[in-house]
């Protein structure tokens, strides 16, 4: 299923971890950590985590989410199946701070082995190493370690943790009969159990057809579209299932049946980390409740090739996402945003002047015309992990006004500006420079 059943592998041992555990608890999950495993290991792992990971201040992690396969008759297997999400980690383990990076499933890729497709059948042709090859061929990032979670990891851990609360932004609707799928979830926020969070990470659109009962698709009419719908509006939910498991894992509720919590996410996963490991990451994240977390998207478009639907990188900004998110260039992310400027003022070429010097300064600022009059320049930006970048542009320009909103323009920018009649000087008089 998806990459997050991984990252909650991470966090779902915070259900053991956060918990301080004492004595009697600390005893009854020895065994859930392998034969290997000892009191005296898992309290190091409690109180000196960064020894499990001698030399190292920072790792990538790759994270796969596993498909079903079904057969002819409807039945579930997982043999040689595709990646349904891809996921780079890159874990701070001195800042205690995780950034992720999303690789979208449909992504068009050449692997090392020659040849070209989704990058999700790079993982059912050759595993994990072709995988990791692919990766490192697109970005030149070296994987350090990998996590592999199975189709059934969501429904089982969010069940384990006693379910979770979400937010969806519409209703999402759909029924797949032949594969066993029915989600059905109301706008707003809500408390899910592991069938509902399945659903809420696994939706991609509604029903526009039907099977009647000779097995013939028939279509539906009128049928009103999710603002769910889509490849990036599921990996965003993705991550916020993410973040949801890593608050529901640190209840106080959830102390007690540690052990529980423990064996069922392993039981989820394929991973080359030690269990202990894995529970000295959980003890260095504990608390974090994913407060810690950037993420994004690698940026591209859907374009038809050969009559067939890929995700295509815009190689760039999906270079420069990559150096923001796991290589810790954080200057990269300037080249990451899309930003639109506007003039809201009389005076010709303002706009003009100011993508300039945002340009100049290693953004990359698009004019986009004209805009209704403004007494006050404003910067407007979509996203909180992009707050910090619309301060440093605030700062360039000199305007007072910024803020937090959806993209209101086919542009669909990271971040908007208008210019104001109280800035327009700054073409002639730049402001001081932040960045």
């Amino acid at each position: 299923m998806k990459w997050l059943r991984t990252s909650l592998y991470v966090l779902f041992l915070g259900a053991c971890t956060a918990l301080g555990v004492g004595l009697h608890v600390a005893s009854k999950v020895v065994s859930a950590f392998g034969p290997d495993a000892t009191l005296s290991k898992i309290l190091i792992a409690g109180k000196d985590p960064l020894s499990y990971f001698p030399n190292q201040k920072r790792m990538t992690i790759l994270l796969v989410g596993q498909d079903y396969n079904h057969n002819n008759k409807g039945f579930i297997y997982t043999r040689a199946s595709r990646a349904d999400t891809v996921m780079l980690l890159s874990v701070d383990l001195a800042k205690k701070s995780v950034r992720a990076c999303s690789i979208p499933r449909d992504t068009y890729v050449k692997a090392p082995d020659g040849k070209t497709g989704k990058i999700n059948a790079t993982f059912s042709r050759g595993g994990i190493d072709l995988l990791k090859g692919t990766i490192k061929d697109l970005f030149g990032v070296e994987v350090d370690h990998y996590v592999v979670i199975k189709p059934t990891a969501v429904r089982e851990i969010v069940d384990s943790v006693g379910g979770v609360e979400v937010e969806a932004i519409d209703d999402m609707n759909y029924d797949d009969n032949w594969g066993g799928l029915h989600i059905h979830l109301p706008a707003g926020k809500q408390v899910v159990d592991g069938k509902g969070a399945e659903g809420f990470v696994r939706f991609r659109e509604v029903n526009r057809s039907k099977m009647d009962a000779d097995g013939h698709i028939i279509p539906l009419h009128n049928v009103k579209s999710s603002k769910e719908e889509g490849d990036l509006r599921r990996t965003a939910r993705q991550q916020q299932m993410v973040h949801a498991l890593m608050l529901a894992a640190n209840t106080p509720g959830n102390i007690m049946h540690a052990d529980q919590i423990i064996d069922t996410g392993f039981n989820q996963i394929e991973t080359d980390l030690s269990r202990l490991q894995c529970l000295a990451l959980a003890n260095i994240f504990r608390g974090s409740a994913g407060q810690q977390m950037v993420s994004g998207t690698l940026p591209g478009g859907d374009k038809k090739l050969n009559g067939v639907y890929f995700y295509v990188l815009d190689d760039d900004r999906a270079q420069a996402t990559v150096d923001w998110l796991i290589n810790y260039d954080d200057e990269a992310i300037k080249k990451t945003l899309r930003i639109v400027v506007t003039n809201g003022t009389k005076t010709p070429g303002a706009a003009s002047k100011v993508a300039k010097l945002l340009n100049e300064k290693g953004f990359n600022a698009t004019v986009m015309g004209n805009a209704p009059a403004a007494a006050a320049t404003t910067v407007v930006y979509q996203k909180a992990s992009y707050f910090d970048m619309a301060k440093q542009i605030q700062g360039l320009i000199g305007s007072t006004n910024i803020s937090k909103a959806p993209p209101s323009s086919p542009a669909n920018e990271d971040i908007a500006i208008t210019i104001g009649q109280d800035t327009v000087q700054v073409a002639e008089v730049p402001g001081p420079s932040h960045g």
